[in-house]
């Protein structure tokens, strides 16, 4: 089939069928992606990380920023980009 048949084919499809689709998609594009990692593993994988980052702020490894801070850096970085 060629490409744009098949995107032609893929617009066609529900939103969510397209949103599975491109998840597939892009899933494939990481190297050594064997397959779609699960809700329920993207679930524990976070839940993991948030643990982990805050045991490691509560132990003081780590400095806290004001939301408004980093929203300042941030929109002075996309000005300079600009």
């Amino acid at each position: 089939m060629a490409p744009n048949s098949i995107r032609l084919a893929a617009l066609a499809l529900s939103t969510d069928d397209r949103a599975a689709l491109a998840a597939e998609l892009l899933a494939s594009l990481d190297e050594g992606a064997n397959e779609v990692a699960s809700d329920v593993e993207w679930d524990a994988a976070w839940g993991e990380e948030l643990e982990r980052r805050a045991e490691e702020f509560d132990a003081g490894g780590v400095e806290a920023i004001a939301a408004e801070a980093v929203f300042a850096a941030a929109r002075r970085r996309r000005a300079a980009c600009r």
